[in-house]
């Protein structure tokens, strides 16, 4: 583990009760890997399962906190960016609330500060939901 659940803020802006991501698990310049513990307090819960849009939030957050742990490595300051736009989104089944889901982030693309990423999450071998996603950092 890289960085546990009571530093993710350092890297990330999102802030409770917003925050989709619990331990940031791996992060390297081309990928990053988090995982999340979905409560019953958390978001976008509905009928005991954990939404789509908090699938896809959840994959933004993974790529936030693996950017902001590699700057904040590198001596900088960890930099905004925002969701660009979500394509090819394809959803395979909800996460039950009291699990834990596993996300990978990889980056396919860049061009100047746009990243384009293949996101997708995971509770134990099942996939839940992928996508491509285009990041901007700020």
């Amino acid at each position: 583990m890289m960085l546990a659940e009571e530093n993710i803020e350092s890297v990330i802006p999102q802030r409770s009760p917003f925050i989709m991501i619990s331990n940031l698990l791996d992060a390297d310049p081309v990928k990053f890997e988090t995982d999340f513990f979905i409560r019953e307090e958390t978001i976008f819960i509905k009928k005991g399962f954990l939404q789509e849009v908090a699938l896809i939030e959840n994959i933004a957050q993974t790529c936030a906190a693996g950017f902001g742990f590699l700057t904040k490595q590198s001596g900088g300051k960890p930099m905004l960016g925002f969701i660009g736009g979500v394509s090819k989104v394809i959803v395979h089944m909800l996460p039950k609330v009291n699990t834990r889901i596993n996300t990978r982030a990889v980056i396919t693309h860049r061009l100047e500060n746009v990243y384009l990423i293949k996101g997708e999450n995971y509770y134990g071998d099942e996939k839940l939901l992928e996508c491509e996603m285009k990041i901007v950092i700020t």
